[in-house]
């Protein structure tokens, strides 16, 4: 009898054993991150949330439509079967985006409306039939009360940050979803690639503002009107373009007026001695800004001098050299912002600055990381 439990007690032992054996701690976790089961992985997000998602990501939701931007850079061919809405319709949207992509995504007319994000107005319903295994939430919108709703239901919400930083929060935010999406590798090198070319730029600004080079006079104004209307400034040097241009040395004359139209008169007055019009396609219709994958540079040309038929404005010193510019719009939010920062640091200091070659180097971008080809611009100059 005692022969008989002995065994049986060694038995138990090396059931045990053996069986504690299979459960491993893993030494493979990077910082922000743990494994969670053998099925999930928590990560830190922007906001510094804890999230637990799933290690194969294969339905994505992306809230805003310029998000398909950096995850078709991230995903290239995948992102056709694991994007599953893009928010507020994609195709009325963005013209111009709808357009290039869909010549090499075919589901863009399946992917669900889930409402606006900018309106407060996406339904917690819809999401949950989508049954999603990330929902991509940009931190400028963390206090909507749509994501509120999302979070108490247990959805996966992740949120970047693609605001606070207009250089580098791209990028940041590209690694972290890279990493989530099994894409750590390949979006580090991507991300490397963007932040030399933007630090290079920084570094030669730093240098300039040291031998106390006169800071250029700048206006900047959203090209979204019509010339013969008053598109808004950016005067908040706190995030977005206020702070990209504060940033590369520029006296930004808009600074105050956060978003709102400048007063005609305070612009002859400030005589600025640059001035640069955001432009984009954002609507079909209206006499507007436009830059992107179908513009030219006459045709951007031929607009920017519209702006030049504003009173008072052939006196200015920005017309009466020649410093009239465009910049996309968005460029601080796209994987390839970097050639935006070459570009702009042309106009601020056109003399210092006349290496860079931005539209080439977006070129050079898009073959490399970006699924579809490069056409159009991005950025543009007035020729008289």
């Amino acid at each position: 009898m005692k022969v008989i439990i002995s065994v049986l007690l060694v038995g138990v032992l090396f059931a045990t054993i053996t069986g504690c054996s299979k459960v491993k701690t893993s030494s493979n976790t990077s910082a922000g991150e743990t494994v969670a089961t053998s099925k999930t992985v928590t990560y830190t997000d922007m906001l510094g949330r804890k999230v637990t998602l799933a290690k194969d990501i294969k339905k994505i939701v992306a809230v805003r439509y310029m998000d398909i931007y950096y995850l078709s850079a991230i995903l290239g061919n995948e992102l056709d079967d694991k994007l599953i809405s893009l928010g507020m319709n994609y195709k009325q949207n963005d013209i111009d985006g709808y357009k290039k992509f869909s010549e090499v995504y075919k589901n863009l007319d399946k992917l669900a409306d889930i409402g606006s994000i900018y309106n407060d107005a996406i339904s917690l319903e819809s999401m949950i039939k989508l049954k999603p295994d990330i929902i991509i939430v940009d931190k400028q919108f963390s206090k909507a009360a749509c994501v509120d709703k999302m979070i108490a239901a247990g959805l996966p919400v992740v949120f970047t940050d693609f605001n606070t930083d207009p250089f580098h929060g791209a990028q940041n935010s590209m690694k972290m979803i890279g990493k989530m999406l099994g894409k750590e590798t390949y979006v580090n090198g991507m991300v490397d690639y963007a932040n030399s070319k933007t630090d290079a730029v920084l570094k030669r600004v730093e240098k300039l503002a040291a031998s106390n080079v006169k800071k250029p006079k700048l206006y900047f104004e959203c090209g979204n009107v019509s010339p013969t209307e008053i598109g808004g400034t950016r005067g908040d040097i706190s995030n977005g373009w206020g702070y990209f241009w504060n940033k590369l040395g520029a006296d930004n004359i808009g600074v105050g007026s956060k978003s709102n139209a400048m007063n005609p008169e305070q612009v002859l007055v400030s005589n600025p001695d640059v001035i640069v019009i955001g432009g984009a396609n954002w609507t079909p219709d209206g006499n507007i800004m436009r830059l992107g994958f179908y513009a030219t540079p006459k045709s951007a040309s031929e607009h920017l001098n519209l702006y030049t038929k504003r009173a008072g404005w052939s006196d200015l010193a920005a017309i009466k050299n020649g410093r009239l510019h465009a910049i996309h719009f968005n460029y601080t939010v796209h994987p390839y912002n970097f050639a935006g920062v070459e570009a702009m640091a042309k106009m601020l200091y056109p003399k210092e600055f006349a290496d860079l070659n931005p539209e080439k180097d977006m070129a050079e971008f898009f073959n490399k990381y970006m699924p579809v080809k490069y056409s159009g611009i991005f950025s543009a100059d007035w020729k008289k």
